[in-house]
């Protein structure tokens, strides 16, 4: 896993990119109101969506561990991290099916991934699942310029929302808004990714236009999918995969924080 994205930036650097996603126009040409509900319009309908593991935080180890402890459990050989890696591509059935050399679709890998999810999702924590860095400031400064965004991860949907509470970032009564309006897994999809249908439900529930709308990911399958929806797509290069893996299947690549930041203003016609 390559270092936490931002991390050798400077906080003035990141603080000063973070800030043209809220910038409005300039003083000397103020806008009409007409202009400014239509700018109001225009961001609404345009959301960013965010794979979790390997995009918004760092859960390697956990997600490594817990899944070397269940095929011990089970009589099968450890893997290594690059399998594992190589693994996050699939869903979490799926994933352990390539593990232990079954065939798609095989009953074991529903019941390892069963275990697995029992076993992971109470460990999240901010210290096993945390944001990577400069990414807390990424989502709050999307969500105070007036663009949803939404989660889809091949994990299970109790695993997105469990690193949503862990990070502060869900819903809690009295206490704070979420910056998400849709959190899903792949169980709680009709086809996973790289399939559409994951992402145009998370659309669909926040009323934006897949057009206009911008998936960021780390694993191939997040382009793929991305492309199958039609829409934008920008892949981040501190998860799974270097950018030889990505290239082909993203429109643009981000190196880092302030370069996501940079891409995404593009893409969302922000400039």
């Amino acid at each position: 896993m390559r270092v936490a994205a931002g991390a050798l930036v400077t906080a003035p650097s990141l603080l000063s990119q973070l800030s043209l996603l809220c910038m409005s126009a300039p003083k000397e040409t103020p806008m009409s109101p007409k202009q400014r509900n239509q700018r109001t319009f225009m961001r609404s309908s345009s959301a960013v969506l965010w794979d979790v593991d390997g995009t918004l935080v760092e859960s390697t180890n956990l997600a490594y561990v817990a899944t070397n402890e269940v095929l011990e459990l089970n009589d099968f050989a450890p893997i290594s991290v690059e399998q594992y890696k190589i693994g996050c591509r699939y869903t979490t059935p799926e994933r352990f099916n390539d593990h232990t050399g079954k065939p798609t679709g095989d009953k074991l890998g529903q019941r390892l991934g069963d275990e697995f999810d029992a076993m992971y999702v109470k460990r999240v924590s901010k210290q096993t699942a945390g944001l990577f860095s400069g990414m807390e400031q990424l989502l709050r400064s999307l969500a105070l310029s007036g663009h949803p965004q939404g989660a889809l991860s091949n994990a299970c949907g109790d695993y997105v929302r469990a690193v949503m509470r862990a990070n502060e970032i869900n819903e809690e009564p009295a206490v704070r808004v979420s910056l998400f309006g849709v959190a899903l897994g792949a169980d709680e999809v009709p086809a996973a990714k790289p399939a559409p249908d994951g992402l145009l439900l998370c659309c669909e529930r926040l009323c934006v236009s897949p057009e206009a709308s911008v998936y960021v990911g780390d694993s191939p399958s997040d382009g793929q999918a991305a492309r199958n929806a039609g829409m934008q797509s920008i892949g981040v290069l501190w998860g799974a995969n270097p950018e030889e893996k990505l290239r082909d299947h993203f429109d643009v690549i981000a190196e880092d924080v302030p370069t996501l930041i940079t891409k995404l203003r593009e893409l969302l016609g922000d400039d």
